[in-house]
């Protein structure tokens, strides 16, 4: 009875948080129209992408004018190869490419939230719950039960975290090639791993463990383009058509959050610049906890921070052409951030970020969001 007890608060929370967003994702769907039952729902432009990975392989060609400048070069070497890869046995098996790309993406969520729980949350009684369910509608959470690789990334995140937590360095390093073998700012983890390391063993090898083997996931990609595709800087050739310079991030970022400011436009622009207020606002709240709480050594405090602030800040550097809405999902944890803050401060914070999800979804299913 005891076993069946702990696994039962081991699962059931993160479970029900899971079930409670698909259903709120369902009726944001509703409401526009549409069937989130039906896997072609969750399919926007760059699921295509991971989509012909898996059934087909990586493609490298120039443009020709047709896609792009006769100068730039096309295909799909600019998306990272290990959700498609996840989703190859399935569709081996007869899974429809949409539906095993729905399975994945809701099995990474729902992991997520399981490692989340256990590792961090589980022992902090109301607020652990506020906080999962706060996951569960983090900024981008769409994006984790759509066909692309957010919640694979935001699993393999929580579980570097996790092993950062207890001093296993090369597990740290190896969930670390996860989110770099995910997702296309996932090798910015190898930097929170390497300096918590640093920070809490003052030794030089086991920063190596943690922020090398996670840079090791980056470096592999470029091999494997190598290997099939020719050319090594494959990504970097299709990543630059939408992302030609770096960008002043100041500019960047006003750019995206003027619409909340003026009445006048589209309404949907608005909503997407609430979302990335609402990230900065939860990115200070979790900086400024941290400083209140810098007296008291933590190594998983330190990566939060780092993690924080490299996710939030590195995608405002390659300018206007980024869609934050995406990836603000990979600044989840600034939640192990939040973890002191009282009840009454969460509650209205996970009030706000279910609204703001509903209605982020609901442009996710009309296809404003891409």
């Amino acid at each position: 009875m005891n076993r069946a007890l702990r696994a039962g608060a081991a699962v059931v929370p993160p479970l029900l948080a899971f079930l409670a967003v698909r259903w709120w994702f369902s009726v944001a769907a509703s409401a526009v129209g549409f069937d989130a039952g039906n896997p072609w729902a969750w399919r926007r432009w760059d699921s295509g992408h991971y989509l012909d990975i898996a059934t087909k392989g990586y493609e490298y060609f120039p443009c020709s004018g047709v896609w792009g400048s006769p100068e730039d070069v096309c295909g799909n070497a600019a998306w990272f190869p290990l959700y498609p890869w996840l989703l190859r046995p399935l569709i081996a098996l007869g899974a429809l490419p949409v539906r095993a790309g729905v399975w994945v993406s809701g099995l990474g969520a729902l992991g997520m939230l399981l490692a989340l729980w256990n590792a961090f949350l589980r022992r902090l009684g109301r607020r652990g719950w506020l906080l999962l369910a706060m996951a569960a509608v983090f900024p981008g959470a769409v994006y984790q039960h759509a066909i692309f690789p957010t919640s694979l990334a935001l699993l393999c995140l929580v579980l570097a975290g996790w092993a950062v937590a207890r001093g296993r360095w090369a597990l740290a390093g190896w969930m670390g090639a996860g989110v770099s073998l995910s997702y296309v700012t996932g090798v910015l983890v190898a930097a929170p791993n390497a300096a918590a390391a640093w920070l809490r063993t003052r030794a030089l090898r086991p920063a190596l463990l943690a922020g090398g083997i996670a840079a090791l996931g980056f470096l592999l990609v470029l091999v494997l383009h190598q290997i099939l595709l020719g050319h090594w800087d494959a990504f970097y050739w299709v990543h630059r058509k939408g992302f030609p310079a770096l960008a002043r991030p100041l500019d960047a970022f006003l750019g995206i959050v003027a619409p909340a400011f003026d009445a006048r436009t589209d309404p949907r622009a608005r909503v997407v610049a609430r979302q990335t207020l609402t990230v900065l606002g939860l990115v200070v709240l979790g900086l400024g906890a941290a400083a209140a709480m810098r007296r008291r050594s933590s190594p998983v405090r330190s990566w939060a921070v780092l993690s924080t602030v490299v996710f939030w800040a590195f995608p405002l550097l390659v300018g206007r052409g980024v869609s934050l809405y995406r990836s603000d999902a990979l600044v989840l944890p600034v939640l192990l951030l939040l973890t002191e803050l009282p009840w009454w401060v969460l509650g209205p914070l996970l009030i706000w970020l279910v609204v703001l999800a509903g209605d982020m979804a609901r442009l996710f299913f009309t296809g404003y969001l891409v």
